[in-house]
């Protein structure tokens, strides 16, 4: 989603993120505590440079988020921060991503906002997906931002295989994307609340 990231910060959002796992187990011939620093270091620097305001760290560990999200009370940090920020909207990975993780974060975050009945828009976005949802569909125009979306995903040096993995899928759903919304690029978010 990071068209949409930039669009809005362009557009005068204020935009918070909040990282529950530095994917600390996706170098397992790295030392897990520079992975992390180096994760930090990169998600504050690239998202500076494109509109994030602030940025909240859970320190959770990867591939645990679904035990760890329980066993932290990471529900809990997550109702003080809506209460804190009251968000217009939320963005939230979607619960069909096949990464375990990304379903465990999507599970806790809607599971807060129900519990607490927060009104605000909230909606799905696609990381690793391949199956739809069946949910209302809205699609935004990153048509002038989708160049910097490019550069910022390749900016994450210590991820260079999964943003390079993640590109041609990227390319294609933002063509395909802008041609339903009539433009040349656009990301897709799933309307969940």
């Amino acid at each position: 989603m990071g068209g949409t990231i930039i669009k809005l910060a362009k557009e005068g959002y204020n935009l918070i993120e909040v990282v529950f796992s530095a994917g600390q187990k996706s170098h397992p011939h790295y030392r897990e505590d520079v992975i992390i620093k180096q994760r930090i270091k990169e998600t504050e620097g690239i998202g500076k440079r494109f509109g994030i305001s602030q940025f909240i760290f859970f320190g959770l560990e990867d591939n645990k988020l679904k035990e760890e999200i329980q066993e932290k009370d990471i529900k809990e940090r997550i109702r003080r921060i809506i209460k804190k920020y009251k968000p217009k909207k939320i963005y939230v990975t979607s619960q069909y991503d096949p990464h375990t993780d990304h379903r465990a974060v999507n599970e806790a975050v809607l599971e807060v906002i129900r519990d607490l009945n927060y009104n605000a828009d909230v909606y799905a976005y696609e990381v690793w997906n391949i199956v739809k949802e069946n949910k209302p569909e809205t699609y935004i125009d990153i048509s002038d931002y989708f160049k910097a979306k490019i550069i910022r995903m390749k900016s994450f040096k210590s991820q260079w295989a999964s943003m390079y993995l993640l590109l041609i899928p990227v390319y294609i759903r933002a063509i395909i994307y802008g041609m339903k919304n009539n433009c040349r690029y656009a990301e897709k978010f799933y309307k969940i609340k």
